[in-house]
């Protein structure tokens, strides 16, 4: 039988702010995964990950790329509350940094200017003079979190029902993001409809993950 996870530390504002700010950059994992898988050939996804350019049409080998980062994502979210040994939160907070503003840090020292294509939603940013400001801000994020970690009390919050039914409503459109990508004009209104739905998904996928607020018992 599965062991309900239980919750180590009590819901707080901090945490949850830096879940949900991190859906921007699951952002960049969660679209490219759903469109290669849905929409196959019509779309192609890339990115530049230290030095390296990762890229499929559909689903081809730079396409499984997404799969590890999916699950590090995951964990990482998870690791917030549900994680007892919190040297692995730690481990994660930095390498969500890492992963991201490292990276764009990376690209912008070797190449210079980096733009983000989004052609769906014609959207084309020029992200180079945000970066560093927003990667300092980011990095003071995460060592606040880690301050408020180490002060914060052991409790033990079950998994709730209200967990699941998050999870339930956030990932119940993916049959029709689904049929949406996978039959509608490539750049189309469907294509449009459904990125707009991709994107809201990977800014709510950390609620899930909000232990239940209530009288937590400290241990």
């Amino acid at each position: 039988m599965m062991k309900t996870p239980i919750a180590v530390r009590p819901n707080n504002v901090l945490f949850n702010s830096l879940m949900i700010f991190s859906g921007l950059t699951f952002m960049l994992v969660w679209l490219p995964l759903l469109r290669c898988l849905f929409d196959g050939t019509s779309y192609s996804w890339g990115q530049q990950y230290f030095g390296f350019f990762v890229s499929s049409t559909g689903i081809e080998a730079g396409y499984f790329v997404l799969i590890p980062f999916l699950l590090l994502f995951a964990l990482y979210f998870y690791s917030f509350y549900w994680i007892k040994n919190r040297t692995i939160f730690y481990v994660l907070l930095i390498w969500w940094w890492i992963h991201n503003f490292g990276n764009l840090i990376f690209d912008i020292i070797k190449n210079g200017d980096t733009e983000f294509h989004g052609d769906t939603l014609n959207v084309h940013v020029s992200i180079s003079m945000i970066v560093i400001p927003l990667s300092i801000v980011a990095l003071l994020w995460v060592i606040a979190v880690i301050i408020k970690d180490k002060k914060l009390d052991n409790v033990a919050i079950p998994w709730h029902k209200s967990n699941t039914n998050k999870a339930l409503v956030i990932l119940a459109p993916l049959p029709f993001q689904a049929l949406l990508y996978a039959t509608g004009e490539p750049h189309g209104l469907t294509d449009e409809i459904s990125v707009v739905i991709t994107i809201i998904q990977a800014f709510l996928v950390a609620i899930i993950f909000f232990p239940k607020k209530s009288k937590s018992t400290k241990v």
